[in-house]
């Protein structure tokens, strides 16, 4: 048991026990250089699956689609350090989710190039400009 909680502690620095049985830990959890509050509440046998997960209001909206998977990964992780390793890589998942999900526009030169090349292409109307993809910058022409 001391070596799991040292790997715990090496694992999630930042969650500590609150009570001397262990049953009550409270701190965050890092993920892209963030950190997010949570308060775990083990029941006196420790046993994940009855287990309660609190967690702040930001770190409940990140994994607000995950749900399922959090009760899934608590109920089959054997123990405190195996769960918040998975809940470590569930969060960083949904965090690159949520940034591909809300990535910001291009700046307002991008724009501008872009009306100076259709200028300079010419609006004849044989050429059609038919779409932009979306990872790619190059208009399609017809």
């Amino acid at each position: 048991m001391a070596v799991t909680e040292a790997s715990l502690l090496r694992q999630c620095p930042l969650l500590l026990p609150q009570n001397r049985s262990k049953t009550v830990y409270e701190g965050f959890i890092s993920a892209q250089g963030r950190d997010f509050h949570l308060r775990i509440v083990l029941p006196e046998d420790l046993q994940l699956k009855n287990a309660r997960l609190l967690c702040s209001w930001q770190l409940r909206t990140i994994l607000s689609g995950y749900h399922r998977i959090v009760q899934q990964r608590m109920q089959h992780s054997p123990d405190l350090m195996s769960f918040m390793m998975e809940l470590k890589m569930l969060l960083e998942v949904a965090l690159k989710n949520r940034q591909e999900l809300y990535a910001l526009p291009p700046p307002p030169q991008f724009y501008s190039s872009l009306i100076e090349e259709i200028g300079t292409l010419g609006w004849d109307k044989d050429k059609v400009l038919l779409y932009c993809p979306g990872e790619s910058h190059t208009p399609g022409l017809k």
